[in-house]
């Protein structure tokens, strides 16, 4: 018989020490995990869509989007010496931005932490962004058990409700550059503070979120020990600066795992200002563009446009000037390239490219009048069907970090056969008709 309420033998079991995490910070995740299964039926919106690659165009499409501050923008009243004022291309398809659940700086108020103005808030505010992504790159440093235990409730609540409050696609960076040395993050606090922000997104029913797992392109063979699991990530993403190739192992995991691929971070560390234009183009821009078009996860690259130089976070640091603006022949490739058919930019056609109505609507209320789905688990197996008889276009099981374990299609009497265990709690997701049903439940033998 199926199980989908706590019993006594779960909650002595979810109270042992699990994965050498301290038992204090062990306890806060079971308190949450105990709010969320104490329904039998999940009937919130999942605001990542279960892992889907949310918002994410057709093969063959790019999304170009530019960073990343407001300066290097430009395009506002304030704002009128950037990318957008001074290349003569189209309205790039998204904007970079930056804020830290610690105290939101950089969200609806003015932030410089020595690398040019930051507010998101300001590409809100002026209708010339009205048909742009927004793409946050999240700052989790330091505060990784804070999240965990609770202590930024209030911070992501407002985050949220903010990003809840744009009716358009916020890509979200959760502790971008994770394995980065120096942001020191430890992996299984990472993964538990990233699941955390998403659960509470999800109380919340945000539905215009899309979450981006975005490597340092370091190439490191343990990345996956970082991994938040399939069902919290929609898309993969790495930084793309004058290291050889990098990103290679993050782009072979998307791969596997049919996530797509954003090149969040992109600059040549070179000062464009200085030197032949053609070879700064040869040596950088050619190869990128070239790795660009010849993968189709890739669906999405995010160039840095800025004087790196001036800006006193970087200054002496080599990283230059990436305007490309400011040389003439490298302007002119650059305009060359972006009328290319694979780009697509910031116009009224670009939400419904990223089927944005879609996905906002796809799973924001479990299809009430189809709550008569089955779940029984016996002799280690797990059947699920509908009353009706209903066709099934999709059935899955999750483990609670987030793993597929099996998955079927195209049944109306589905038999899913794996090794479970009785302690443990899964996570079924079931689609049908255009509907999405999901249940957290214990299996019995």
């Amino acid at each position: 018989m199926t199980k989908t309420l706590l019993s006594k033998k779960l909650i002595q079991v979810l109270l042992k020490p699990y994965n050498r995490i301290a038992m204090m910070k062990f306890k806060l995740l079971v308190g949450s995990c105990l709010v969320l299964l104490s329904l039998a039926v999940v009937t919130a919106q999942q605001s990542a869509n279960f892992g889907q690659a949310k918002f994410a165009p057709e093969d063959g499409k790019k999304l170009f989007i530019i960073g990343q501050d407001l300066g290097s923008v430009g395009g506002l009243a304030s704002y009128r010496n950037g990318y957008i004022d001074l290349v003569d291309a189209d309205m790039p398809a998204g904007v970079t931005s930056y804020t830290s659940i610690n105290n939101l700086g950089g969200l609806t108020t003015l932030a410089n932490w020595g690398a040019g103005d930051v507010r998101a808030q300001s590409y809100v505010d002026d209708s010339d962004f009205d048909n742009s992504v927004i793409v946050i790159g999240l700052y989790l440093v330091g505060i990784l058990d804070q999240i965990v235990a609770g202590d930024k409730d209030q911070e992501i609540r407002e985050f949220a409700n903010w990003v809840k409050g744009q009716d358009r696609p916020i890509f979200i960076r959760i502790g971008y550059e994770f394995e980065g040395p120096w942001n020191n993050y430890d992996p299984d606090e990472f993964k538990l503070a990233w699941r955390y922000i998403v659960h509470r997104f999800d109380e919340l029913q945000v539905r215009n979120a899309a979450y981006v797992w975005q490597s340092a392109g370091l190439n490191y063979s343990n990345i996956q020990r970082w991994y938040p699991g399939d069902e919290y990530v929609n898309w993969f993403g790495y930084s793309q600066f004058d290291g050889q190739n990098m990103g290679i192992s993050i782009r072979n995991l998307a791969r596997s795992k049919g996530k797509p691929v954003m090149i969040a971070e992109a600059t040549p560390k070179i000062d464009l200002g200085v030197g032949d234009g053609q070879s700064h183009w040869d040596q950088w821009f050619e190869r990128v563009f070239d790795e660009i078009y010849a993968d189709d996860d890739i669906k999405a690259f995010a160039y840095i446009n800025a004087d790196w130089d001036s800006q006193p976070m970087w200054e002496g640091q080599g990283w230059g000037d990436s305007r490309v603006q400011i040389n003439t022949t490298v302007h002119e490739l650059w305009v060359e390239e972006m009328n290319k058919e694979p780009w697509l930019f910031g116009n009224e056609d670009l939400f419904d490219e990223l089927d944005y109505r879609g996905w906002i609507t796809s799973v924001s209320d479990i299809d009430r009048d189809r709550l008569d789905l089955r779940l029984t688990s016996n002799a280690g197996s797990l059947h699920v069907s509908f009353d009706d008889a209903a066709e099934i276009d999709e059935v899955a099981v999750f483990d609670q970090s987030g793993r597929m374990l099996m998955r079927q299609e195209s049944c109306t009497s589905c038999e899913l056969r794996f090794n479970y265990d009785t302690t443990q709690i899964y996570h079924i997701i079931v689609r049908s008709d255009g509907a999405t049903l999901t249940r957290k439940i214990l299996l019995d033998y």
